[in-house]
């Protein structure tokens, strides 16, 4: 997630009328054992309508690839180890139907911006499962995979804090608070310097470079296809009039270890 200017959603602090002071919201780290977190994920989902205005697609494909790629994003958080619930934050309830049939909570944004969006979803998730953690984000993961994001979170469990940078290094696509802590997002242009100047431990382990992907490229759903996991996306590109800036890309660089169609471990979405 890079920008914080679309998304409606108002501030919050912590659950049950916890204030948290300056401490609460940093990266600290220490050596002594954790029990293991349990993770409340929230999932801010702007207006489908206007969701991934980058991708040089006409609107009704962009909106089917938007809906395809919460769907599959909100399932594989879902089928996570240590996920106990899913809340998305949405514009629109009209945009709750991609994902309705599959259980997650869900609340409407009442004000502008992501970050309030991503505080108001910490809010609700603290209230719906106390003693979480938290986990941020975006609706719009087409690589992300149940271990990897498992493993994202067992290493952000030793942080009071935590973030996970973007491919392109400028942005963030997972932001978590262990239980007692606020998420204290800081999205916007330049949130990787942003939440690492706030605090939070950055995960550098290259084994979660799939969770990196934060759609804003065409080029980003070449891969898709090989995932078999991502089913309803992988089923709204075999439907895609054909696009120049998929044809020939075949890879992605810095994404090592995909999983293709024939390894087990698929899970229906």
């Amino acid at each position: 997630m890079t920008t914080g200017g679309h998304h409606r959603g108002h501030g919050g602090g912590g659950a049950n009328g916890q204030t948290h002071h300056p401490a609460d919201t940093g990266g600290h780290h220490d050596n002594h054992p954790h029990p293991e977190v349990r993770w409340a994920v929230v999932i801010p989902q702007k207006d489908l309508r206007l969701a991934k205005s980058r991708l040089e697609l006409d609107s009704g494909d962009r909106q089917r690839v938007a809906r395809a790629l919460f769907r599959d994003t909100v399932t594989a958080a879902q089928h996570t180890p240590g996920v106990s619930t899913v809340i998305v934050v949405l514009d629109r309830i009209q945009d709750l139907e991609p994902v309705v049939d599959l259980g997650v909570g869900h609340v409407l944004g009442t004000g502008p911006g992501l970050n309030g969006a991503v505080r108001q979803g910490e809010l609700a998730a603290r209230a719906r499962r106390p003693g979480c953690g938290v986990a941020a984000l975006p609706a719009e993961l087409p690589l992300i995979e149940p271990a990897v994001l498992a493993r994202a979170l067992s290493e952000a469990g030793a942080h009071d804090r935590a973030f996970l940078p973007d491919a392109d290094e400028q942005g963030t696509t997972l932001l978590t608070a262990r239980p007692g802590h606020a998420l204290g997002p800081v999205y916007g242009i330049g949130s990787r310097q942003a939440h690492r100047r706030s605090g939070a431990a950055e995960l550098t382990e290259p084994g979660l470079a799939t969770l990196r992907y934060d759609l804003d490229h065409l080029a980003h759903l070449a891969l898709v296809p090989r995932l078999t996991r991502h089913t309803h996306l992988s089923d709204v590109l075999a439907r895609l009039k054909p696009v120049p800036s998929l044809l020939g890309a075949s890879h992605l660089t810095g994404v090592p270890g995909l999983i293709r169609a024939d390894e087990p471990g698929q899970y229906a979405g």
